[in-house]
């Protein structure tokens, strides 16, 4: 656990670092404290020069706890100084940062640089296969891109006091660039691949049981899409190899949807300059500022025949607080044949973002029909489909009022809805003024629906009372479709 005050953005906040091998993200809008989270959990190595990254603020403090061991900073204002207590904190792991700071700025003095300009090919050595192929992997999706790229010797690192040891690339023309005049990508992925291939000689050789952890501060910023998600691949690799706990800060939605819920941090500033932190957190919540409303920049997505079956589904969802931290969309799609068959094209286009769920919602009357549907379209027969508690809001509505009275809800409709007319008299003109069979029960829905207008009043406030008294009184139907709604969250 860490706990910290008066550092940058964050005037208080305690934070629980899970320790469990995996990647985890820390996202949040621009000034949230992503970053200085980040920075500030590195700080329990205790090699930080503390100046440089934090300033010297008045009654500052970053403290750590693990095990019965306990570290801490302490700034008055003028100097860092540190404290440690109780049992030898086990930890190993490191930091890098995304643009200013981190391992790759250690050497980056322009004295330096023009030294490493002046290094001859003698004075470097092979880089290891784990970071030229990884690198070649994630930057091109080739694994001898880089063959041809080299580090300095040991001696010479000593010899130039430099903290790190720095990569070379030979060129096509026989000259050697340094790692600090590579792209910022490269840059950047060399001193990742660098340190993992210390830990990943130490965690092979000697592996002590000491949990691992390492920060990585957005390093979506210098990396195209596709290197960031082999980038992804690779990490959730080394984490589950090395059993590594790899934290990030990202603004990345596709870094976010390669993240379990669970493992998503999202940091809020609120309007009191608190800082808040939402955990588990889906990725479609965590950057829905970011994506417009269109239906698919979501964590689920719901397809249903309706607007009426739409205002079910949401009313069971809200009712059963199912969308804490997630993102959901209800999809009314017009008919049940022509829902199954968008949830098809959909699914077969790739339309939806990956990590998307795709949940079909049918009416219950045409249940017994879905099945032979279903052998006639066999390109169909993979998609999971789950009804109604009820079989329509017409029909159950009519069911309801007019072919087996019920007087409860009746009762309910004609005291808060229908004022005007009442209802009996509503439903004598309907049974005089339809001539037809109204199985459905859409003549009758419509007629109330035209009494509501002429009131002033619309649909929904008949629709809100029908949906609450089915919540009430068809509980264990309701239960079986949120059961079914909460599953699919959660898998």
């Amino acid at each position: 656990s860490m706990s910290v005050k008066n550092i940058k953005s964050i005037k208080d906040l305690n934070f629980d670092f899970p320790l469990e091998k995996g990647l985890y993200a820390i996202t949040g809008e621009n000034g949230s404290g992503k970053s200085t989270l980040i920075t500030c959990a590195s700080t329990v190595f205790f090699n930080m020069p503390m100046i440089e990254y934090f300033g010297k603020p008045q009654n500052a403090s970053i403290s750590f706890q693990l095990n019965g061991a306990f570290r801490e900073w302490i700034c008055n204002g003028t100097t860092w100084s540190q404290t440690t207590f109780g049992n030898k904190m086990c930890l190993n792991g490191f930091y890098e940062g995304s643009v200013i700071f981190g391992n790759r700025f250690k050497d980056n003095e322009f004295s330096s640089i023009r030294t490493l300009d002046r290094i001859h090919e003698n004075e470097l050595v092979n880089s290891s296969s784990f970071v030229k192929e990884n690198l070649g992997l994630i930057l091109h999706d080739n694994i001898n891109y880089y063959s041809d790229l080299f580090v300095l010797n040991d001696f010479k690192v000593f010899k130039l006091n430099l903290k790190r040891p720095p990569y070379f690339i030979r060129t096509k023309t026989n000259e050697f660039v340094s790692q600090v005049r590579m792209s910022t990508g490269e840059n950047l992925l060399i001193s990742i691949l660098h340190s993992l291939k210390i830990v990943y000689d130490k965690r092979i050789s000697k592996n002590d049981g000491r949990p691992c952890v390492v920060f990585l501060d957005e390093i979506e910023l210098a990396l195209h899409s596709s290197a960031l998600r082999r980038l992804i691949l690779f990490l959730k690799n080394i984490a589950n190899e090395l059993g590594l706990a790899i934290f990030f800060s990202t603004h990345s939605i596709e870094l976010l949807r390669e993240i379990k819920a669970p493992n998503i941090y999202y940091m809020q500033r609120n309007v009191d300059d608190s800082v808040s932190v939402t955990n588990p957190c889906y990725p479609a919540y965590a950057t829905r500022n970011l994506y417009s409303e269109d239906g698919f920049g979501n964590d689920m997505v719901i397809l249903v025949e309706d607007d009426l079956a739409k205002c079910i589904v949401e009313q069971i969802i809200k009712e059963k607080s199912l969308i804490n931290n997630i993102r959901i969309k209800v999809l009314p799609t017009g008919g049940w044949t022509n829902t199954i068959t968008m949830a098809y094209d959909v699914i077969s286009s790739n339309l939806l973002l990956k990590g998307t769920k795709l949940v079909i919602v049918l009416d219950r009357d045409i249940q017994n029909l879905v099945p032979d549907f279903l052998n006639k379209h066999k390109q169909y027969s993979g998609l999971s489909i789950d009804f109604l508690p009820i079989n329509s809001l017409e029909k159950y509505i009519r069911d309801n009022l007019f072919v087996k009275f019920n007087n409860n809800l009746f009762n309910i409709l004609n005291t808060y809805v229908f004022q005007k007319r009442p209802l009996n008299v509503l439903l004598e003109s309907y049974k005089q003024e339809i001539k037809e069979d109204d199985l459905s029960g859409k003549q009758l829905y419509g007629f109330l629906i035209n009494e509501l207008r002429s009131m002033r009043k619309d649909r929904e406030d008949l629709i809100e009372i029908v949906v609450k008294y089915i919540m009430t009184n068809e509980a264990h139907k309701i239960e079986e479709l949120a059961q079914y709604l909460k599953m699919k969250i959660e898998e």
